[in-house]
């Protein structure tokens, strides 16, 4: 096996961090630091950038450990969730671009007051579409990588298999209604939020009272108290799916996986069983009961 403690294969939290987990988290704390040493006294604008990297930490850390967790050579691709690595980099991606238009906002705000005065709008709209679209981005391209897959040929390397080359060998996958499903909302609801925002910020410059916000450069903007909803609704949403898609691809199709494992030699169709109940508790007490 790769690298294990024996408290039930469990990595240690040295264990956890990662070239990678490191890289994102320093980027983003150089920049976050930025944005702090500017003087702004209100933290609601960086409260964007910091759930959307919270969330792309966390896939990070599922990405980077998930090989340290499985067997050898494991004949099991297993992808509750997706494919965590490519949910991480796109939500690092908006992260970035969130904190870039914060510091851009903060230095003119200090150098060039009148700029933001006239492009406030144009730099709430961005902040909006980037924090929202992260989270929808994530839920595109589901359907591909969201599986739990039994490898029969073993002469394949692992990591060239992004997708699966023989479909008969999926036993566990999101179904296509449960995509559909999944995909049509996180659309509209970023599409909704986007248009809504487009909306207040059009009342706002008519004077519409709102949430007032200090700038670095003592500049006082105004924005909609819908503001606290859009930072609620995407990663709640997020987070419900998710779990929904983890329910889902957990549930073991008996007949299916017998039906896989069948033309295997036995030795084999054992390593893939033990391999399936070390994944998670849920898989073990479905294959013991079944």
């Amino acid at each position: 096996m790769n690298e294990k403690n024996n408290n039930n294969h469990y990595l240690s939290l040295r264990a956890l961090i990662s070239e990678s987990l490191l890289r994102d988290s320093s980027l983003f704390t150089f920049l976050f630091l930025l944005i702090i040493a500017q003087g702004g006294e209100n933290i609601l604008l960086l409260l964007f950038p910091l759930i959307t990297f919270t969330f792309s930490l966390f896939f990070r850390i599922l990405s980077s450990n998930k090989m340290k967790t499985e067997f050898k050579n494991s004949l099991i691709v297993y992808n509750p969730l997706g494919l965590e690595r490519k949910h991480a980099n796109r939500l690092f991606y908006c992260t970035l671009f969130q904190l870039i238009l914060i510091f851009w906002l903060g230095g003119e705000s200090l150098y060039n007051p009148h700029i933001v005065l006239n492009y406030i709008s144009y730099f709430l709209g961005f902040l909006i579409f980037l924090y929202t679209f992260g989270f929808f981005w994530i839920f595109i391209d589901s359907w591909k990588y969201t599986k739990i897959e039994i490898i029969t040929d073993t002469t394949e390397a692992r990591s060239t298999l992004p997708f699966s080359k023989d479909l008969r060998n999926i036993f566990s996958f999101l179904k296509l209604n449960n995509f559909r499903m999944v995909a049509y909302i996180t659309f509209f609801v970023f599409i909704i939020l986007n248009i809504l925002n487009i909306i207040t910020l059009f009342f706002i410059n008519y004077g519409t009272i709102g949430i007032q916000l200090l700038l670095p450069g003592s500049q006082i903007i105004t924005i909609s108290y819908f503001f606290y909803g859009f930072l609620i609704i995407s990663p709640t949403l997020t987070i419900v799916f998710l779990i929904k898609n983890y329910k889902t691809n957990n549930k073991i199709s008996k007949e299916k996986l017998d039906k896989i494992l069948e033309p295997l030699p036995r030795n084999l169709q054992i390593k893939i069983i033990e391999n399936l109940k070390a994944l998670n508790n849920r898989i073990k007490e479905q294959l013991k009961s079944e």
